[in-house]
């Protein structure tokens, strides 16, 4: 069961409806993924084959420095994601005790995928509301995000995770 929240009015509060948006937004965007062939997905990969994408060469510490997790959880993440081939693993040429992890061409190709997705949602929601409400929204979310940009990804996922048990939304 979803918790419900009012402002008195009988509508909704505004927080759990942002929420509730952004994860059928997720949703529309994961069936297209699933369509082009990426049904495998799990909630940290794309946050972690943009970061290996981004800095070509990154080290398992890096990693975890970048994710705000151990070393031992980076590597258990690429580990994960070496396995389904999207990232390989190979010894640092300068210390033998560091591996570097780089993006496969599977990564790069689930990348573009995602981005073609959130295209694809992104015009079919401005087909169906109008110019007009997505420039309404977009002045939405600028007000209530992050001015300063403060929040790194890992952190906001923290967060999101943390916050979906207190409105009993289960496993984000």
């Amino acid at each position: 069961m979803v918790a419900h929240f009012s402002d008195g009015s009988g509508a909704p509060a505004l927080g759990p409806q942002l929420l509730r948006s952004w994860i059928g937004y997720r949703r529309r965007v994961e069936q297209k993924l699933a369509s082009s062939g990426f049904t495998d997905r799990r909630l940290p990969d794309g946050m972690l084959l943009r970061l290996c994408v981004a800095h070509e060469g990154l080290t398992l510490t890096r990693i975890g420095r970048e994710m705000q997790i151990s070393r031992q959880g980076a590597s258990k993440l690429v580990a994960d994601l070496c396995e389904r081939g999207f990232l390989s693993l190979e010894k640092s040429p300068g210390d033998g005790r560091e591996k570097i992890v780089r993006p496969t061409p599977e990564a790069r190709a689930f990348l573009q995928a995602f981005r073609a997705a959130r295209r694809e949602v992104d015009e079919e929601i401005r087909e169906q509301l109008g110019a007009e409400a997505v420039q309404a929204l977009t002045a939405l979310t600028e007000l209530l995000g992050e001015p300063s940009g403060a929040w790194r990804s890992g952190d906001i996922w923290r967060e999101v995770r943390s916050r979906s048990s207190l409105l009993d939304l289960g496993d984000l």
